[in-house]
């Protein structure tokens, strides 16, 4: 007999169209939810259906025993967090925070990069509750970013950035305890505001 039985209908928690997606650039230490500490962008024309945080399969490896078909033990690696998305918005301000580029004023352009530099942000998928004000976040709080500039099919669709990356981990205090972890589901999540 089951220690307790809970049926999940009442409670059932539905995450679809988010309303905001949040991306502040990583600027501080590993240390808790306060890490940022750079500029936030409240990503306004992200293109329907692109946006995807996933983990990776867990990678095993199976020590096996000589005396039985049963492994003595399996090894199991946790497999990566990954995010994706594509903003349909070009601005210098977004390619030089999200993609490495160079911005000169001087001579009124934005340069691509020639080699890669890690670039690190925080990354908030939010939804508004249907009371209207309590927002529930996913959140990947340290992103490496793999971001591109994509400009393709120019006469049917637009150029875009591919936000793009692959999750660390931060260390987080849970209980008066440091837990580290590469994703979070904030169940009262509040909109960055500036700190000037």
């Amino acid at each position: 007999m089951a220690k307790k039985v809970i049926n999940t209908g009442a409670g059932a928690f539905k995450f679809i169209k988010p309303d905001y997606i949040v991306a502040t650039l990583f600027t501080g230490s590993d240390k808790d939810e306060s890490a940022p500490e750079g500029d936030s962008f409240i990503l306004e024309d992200v293109v329907e259906d692109t946006t995807s945080i996933s983990q990776d399969d867990n990678e095993t490896t199976d020590i096996e025993c000589e005396t039985s078909d049963s492994p003595i033990i399996s090894i199991i690696k946790l497999g990566k967090w990954q995010l994706a998305s594509e903003i349909g918005d070009t601005q210098k301000d977004l390619l030089v925070a999200l993609a490495g580029f160079t911005s000169d004023t001087t001579g009124n352009r934005t340069i691509a990069p020639s080699t890669y530099k890690a670039l690190y942000a925080k990354v908030d998928v939010v939804q508004v509750q249907p009371d209207g004000t309590t927002m529930v976040a996913y959140v990947l709080p340290k992103v490496q970013l793999n971001t591109k500039l994509l400009i393709e099919s120019l006469n049917s669709n637009l150029a875009r950035i591919s936000l793009a990356g692959t999750a660390k981990d931060i260390a987080l205090t849970v209980g008066g305890k440091n837990v580290r972890t590469p994703f979070y589901i904030n169940h009262k999540y509040t909109l960055p505001t500036a700190s000037e």
